[in-house]
């Protein structure tokens, strides 16, 4: 993701009257099950939109990810490159163990979705977050 389009969109979150500048988050941070699934739900423009609680310094680097505003999309990517991830996302999500082989793949989802290149990660709290963000990301987890 160009860090010009990753600004661009952070800065339109910053500007947002839903987004809340002490947890960087579009309304209400979502931490687990901890906040009610209501609560994020407002209306713009006279449409009923559910704000996405997510941190937004992170999102906005997402190509696939949008603004459930409206205010910015997502850049680059075809329905079926976004079925493929929700797959493997939806595969690794359930699997004990992640193999070598999935977090190469893993991580090369990262590289394109972030545009940044980074090794593969051993650390088991950092693949976890990673798993998570791309389950948020793709609407698989309940808000």
């Amino acid at each position: 993701m160009p860090l010009h389009i990753q600004r661009e969109r952070l800065n339109t979150c910053k500007k947002c009257k839903f987004f809340k500048p002490l947890t960087s988050s579009c309304g209400t941070l979502i931490v687990g099950d901890t906040v009610d699934p209501e609560e994020n739900s407002v209306t713009h423009y006279k449409e009923k939109i559910k704000l996405c609680g997510c941190v937004m310094p992170v999102k906005t680097k997402f190509r696939f990810a949008s603004c459930p505003a409206h205010k910015w999309f997502a850049l680059d990517w075809k329905q079926e490159e976004i079925i493929a991830l929700d797959e493997f996302i939806q595969r690794i999500y359930k699997a004990n163990k992640i193999e070598n082989e999935d977090l190469k793949l893993l991580y090369h989802w990262f590289s394109k979705v972030t545009g940044k290149h980074q090794p593969p990660s051993g650390c088991a709290s950092c693949i976890r977050d990673l798993i998570t963000e791309f389950r948020r990301q793709l609407g698989k987890i309940e808000k």
